[in-house]
């Protein structure tokens, strides 16, 4: 190869890495995935890396459970919020988890946010310690939930629909899980 196209090549390298970009430390491996796997691929590893990582059996996913999400989602993005307007709930046959990302976010992103409650999950006491303003372990612990067998989530875009908001994309997301976990008094694991 001629010295020209490997400048080339060096430069068109750095200018793709500096673009790319830097994955937070405190997110897992999950939220590093190529971006190849789908967004079920991505929600469904992680999720079962969780649950390995506490020795419980892992989640299959359930397109009922997904199609549940989906219509949950199109509530969210409206307004691109992580909590609807009205509550509403599923009558306790499913827990839910929620999320919204500011930018374009993968299925990973998301999981790994609720991955992350596992900081504040007081196993001893069976309790969320002190967590920072809109942080809790509700969403790790239902992911852990032993008695939660199967799972179907789903990814969306979303835009702000009111002011001040700047005109970005964000990203809401939804899985719904079955058996439902956080029984209060319970442990997930």
């Amino acid at each position: 190869m001629s010295p020209f196209y490997c400048y080339l090549v060096v430069i068109l390298s750095l200018a793709l890495a500096s673009a790319s970009p830097p994955a937070a430390a405190s997110i897992s491996v999950s939220a590093v995935e190529p971006p190849r796997l789908s967004n079920m691929q991505q929600f469904l590893r992680a999720h079962n890396e969780a649950r390995a990582a506490v020795g419980v059996p892992p989640l299959s996913w359930n397109d009922t459970l997904m199609m549940e999400a989906l219509r949950s989602s199109d509530e969210l993005r409206r307004d691109c919020e992580a909590l609807p307007r009205a509550a509403w709930g599923t009558d306790g046959a499913y827990g839910r988890n929620l999320y919204r990302g500011h930018g374009v976010r993968r299925g990973a992103d998301a999981a790994a946010f609720w991955v992350e409650g596992r900081r504040w999950y007081d196993r001893d006491a069976n309790a969320c310690a002190a967590a920072p303003p809109g942080r809790c372990c509700g969403a790790y612990t239902q992911m852990v939930w032993r008695a939660t067998t199967q799972l179907g989530c789903v990814r969306r875009p979303c835009r702000c629909a009111r002011r001040p908001c700047p005109d970005v994309i964000d990203t809401v997301a939804v899985c719904e899980y079955y058996p439902p976990g956080n029984y209060v008094g319970q442990r997930p694991y």
